[in-house]
């Protein structure tokens, strides 16, 4: 393929992403939507600046975190009681330095979230002083560990479900690229607006472009169902005439971005996806992922079907194309 095949399309020049193929990973963007990049050389201090990770992180990881942090924090506590003498925590029974160690933790457990049951309490300077310090650790953890998780909540973010395979399918006497999108919430999105890119590496120069594929239908009122993103190829889109094998030599790559208003939250929601030439499948169409209710009274989306698809023929020459 000659890099003079794409010349005559109009390439975005401010996309965020470096020209020169040579300093970049081969995916761009990951599924997740996020971009492909991983930074060092960040100064200690600023490492530890981990709130937008604690909102962003995943629920499981955050709660792993936040209990990880209870149990340290309440051993640290507790090795402080015990050195101070459990003869300072009045109301012990325990004898054993087993049963002594356990209940130096549970009252610390009991300080440290301000329960305090009464049975155990601290004497004397040393054991007060100890007692003083978690309770006000503990009113200033979970303050903190109240807002992140008020952060986590509140923050508006589409949930967006995607086939896992975009589709080269026959379209209106011709082909397109299409892939399929759901909202996997509830929620209502409206004013929907939707965009692709295609990146690839211009055989002449080894130069990375980027080129707008147009859509379509790029909005649409609400994504009440799904909403199949297709690109038309016809004589006026960039790939147009492209063979897998030419994808492949281009490290294609189709970027796809999303912002619709969530009525919920009453802000804008944003998410994005990528597709890797090596995730077309060329000669396939989507089967139908909705049917009405029983009753007809309603419409029954299947989310477990966004990818399904089926064999479709393509055109005679797009099918030789495929296969060489």
């Amino acid at each position: 393929m000659k890099g003079s095949f794409f010349k005559r399309f109009r390439e975005e020049q401010h996309t965020g992403f470096s020209t020169r193929s040579g300093t970049q990973g081969s995916r761009l963007m990951n599924k997740d939507g996020s971009f492909n990049v991983i930074r060092t050389g960040t100064p200690f201090l600023n490492q530890l600046n981990r709130f937008h990770d604690l909102i962003t992180m995943k629920w499981s990881t955050f709660n792993t975190i936040v209990i990880f942090f209870y149990i340290i924090v309440n051993l640290f506590f507790s090795i402080l009681y015990l050195l101070a003498g459990t003869e300072h925590l009045g109301g012990t029974i325990a004898t054993t330095p087993t049963d002594k160690f356990f209940e130096a933790f549970f009252f610390s457990c009991q300080t440290f979230t301000t329960v305090g049951y009464g049975r155990v309490n601290p004497i004397g300077l040393p054991a007060n002083i100890i007692a003083s310090i978690e309770s006000l650790s503990g009113l200033m953890s979970f303050a903190l560990a109240t807002g992140l998780i008020y952060g986590r909540f509140s923050r508006p973010h589409a949930k967006i479900l995607y086939s896992e395979n975009a589709l080269l399918s026959p379209f209106k006497d011709a082909t397109a690229l299409m892939f399929r999108i759901v909202n996997a919430r509830k929620n209502q999105l409206i004013d929907c607006e939707a965009s692709l890119m295609m990146s690839f590496i211009e055989p002449e120069t080894s130069i990375r472009k980027f080129i707008t594929l147009p859509l379509e239908y790029s909005k649409v009122s609400g994504l009440a169902m799904s909403w199949t993103i297709v690109h038309p190829i016809d004589e006026n889109s960039p790939m147009n005439g492209l063979s897998p094998d030419d994808m492949k030599d281009v490290d294609a790559e189709f970027m796809f971005s999303l912002k619709a208003f969530d009525d919920t939250y009453s802000q804008t929601v944003y998410a994005r996806h990528s597709y890797k030439f090596n995730e077309v499948i060329w000669g396939a169409k989507f089967t139908p992922m909705f049917h009405s209710d029983e009753h007809s009274n309603a419409t029954v989306l299947e989310l477990d079907k966004i990818g399904v698809f089926e064999n479709a023929e393509l055109p005679l020459k797009l099918q030789k194309a495929a296969s060489e």
